[in-house]
């Protein structure tokens, strides 16, 4: 199958997870991508033990999942041989991503007219921590503090009666990434069509809020913040979502927005008989009425199960549900193993990488590539792909333009 983005050339000047996010997934779509990293290596190489992933017997899985269908060149961009370079690589690509904050952008000559300069025609695109204008557009920002913690989304996901949660590491930045990636896949499509260029802008701010969008428009029209939840499970008066805890010690999470529908399923899964049939609970406004009792109920009943007896009554009676599933469960998921959900990585014997949630006529995401473990490993060949001879590679490496 011919990939959408096949023949598009993406350079890529950005560190950590959120940008770099983006052009792995132009590259899964297809796209032919070159990272360029400092001459000391993207931080991403090493271990980010405030994340979540690190290095695990010497692999280093984030730089892996991040940086997957690409190749890595290191240049000095303080460098006026080293800048010089980068412009041959402006003018192969089609697309330029950076994460870079204004101030580097300035400094290293990296703006949208001064590469416009040396290609007329580039999509420039750009993730940021809080956006473009404002305040604090000059401000650094992460995915824990931009997209998590100021868009709302912390407060609203933590206990009213607890600390608030902790977020998993770069859990903003895979998301925030994509949508910069399908930002850019428009973008192209206008300068397709036009000619033209076209600067494409996320923040992590703009896709935290994005995510809390119903939370915000509530508050937005009464004026008042949503409740939070108290204690585990979900801030909802409906008995049938939430949290419950089985008698093996796990959780399992129905969801049953319609509650008319499946008043009767959810009491007959849990051998609630007389509940399922009572004419007093055909309302949702009573159930809602009712919700601590009815909760109460069944939070006993499904204490009383192991969680495959619970999974097996639900399923049997067409509820919507899931158990609260770890890691290595969603690894092991037949619906995420049937659909290549991850990919397995080419020369680790265990370690897999999650492709993109897009798929293009039912076909997996391509994992063309793996990054270099060496520091800028793929400069020789990029740039004598873009006219530079080998005597010309052995002077900037002479002059410590080039790792």
């Amino acid at each position: 199958m011919t990939l959408p983005l096949e023949g598009v050339k993406v350079l890529e000047l950005a560190e950590y997870a959120f940008a770099p996010t983006c052009a792995a997934v132009l590259g899964e779509w297809g796209a032919e991508v070159v990272k360029v990293e400092r001459l000391t290596g993207d931080p991403g190489r090493r271990d980010m033990r405030s994340g979540t992933m690190g290095q695990v017997a010497g692999y280093n899985s984030s730089w892996h999942q991040y940086n997957r269908n690409k190749r890595v060149v290191a240049l000095d961009l303080t460098n006026p041989e080293g800048r010089a370079a980068l412009d041959h690589l402006v003018e192969w690509a089609d697309v330029f991503v950076t994460s870079f904050r204004p101030q580097a952008r300035r400094k290293l000559r990296l703006e949208p007219d001064e590469l416009w300069a040396v290609n007329p025609k580039l999509v420039y695109a750009r993730g940021h921590g809080h956006g473009v204008r404002g305040p604090d557009a000059e401000e650094g920002g992460f995915d824990a503090v931009s997209y998590f913690a100021r868009s709302g989304l912390n407060y609203m996901l933590s206990s009213s009666d607890g600390l608030p949660v902790g977020q998993r590491g770069a859990m903003g930045d895979g998301p925030s990434g994509l949508s910069l990636a399908g930002g850019i896949a428009a973008a192209l499509y206008r300068t397709a069509r036009t000619g033209q260029p076209m600067v494409v802008d996320v923040a992590l701010l703009a896709f935290g809020m994005f995510q809390l969008s119903s939370d915000l428009a509530s508050t937005s029209a009464d004026g008042a913040d949503p409740p939070r939840r108290s204690g585990g499970g979900m801030a909802s008066p409906n008995p049938m979502t939430g949290t419950y805890v089985t008698a093996d010690n796990r959780h399992i999470q129905p969801v049953m927005l319609d509650m008319a529908r499946f008043w009767g399923p959810m009491c007959r899964a849990l051998s609630l008989h007389d509940m399922a049939e009572d004419p007093a609970y055909a309302e949702a406004s009573v159930i809602l009425e009712r919700s601590g009792e009815i909760r109460q109920i069944y939070a006993e009943v499904f204490a009383s199960m192991t969680m495959a007896e619970a999974e097996a009554a639900l399923s049997a009676e067409g509820c919507i549900f899931s158990k609260v599933a770890t890691p290595s469960e969603a690894l092991a998921d037949p619906q995420a193993v049937a659909n290549c959900y991850t990919q397995p990585h080419p020369d680790h014997p265990t370690a897999r990488l999650v492709s993109s949630p897009v798929q293009f006529d039912e076909t997996p995401g391509r994992l063309a590539r793996t990054p270099t473990t060496t520091i800028g490993g793929d400069t020789d060949d990029v740039l004598a792909e873009v006219g530079f001879t080998a005597e010309k590679i052995t002077a900037l490496r002479s002059a410590s333009a080039i790792h």
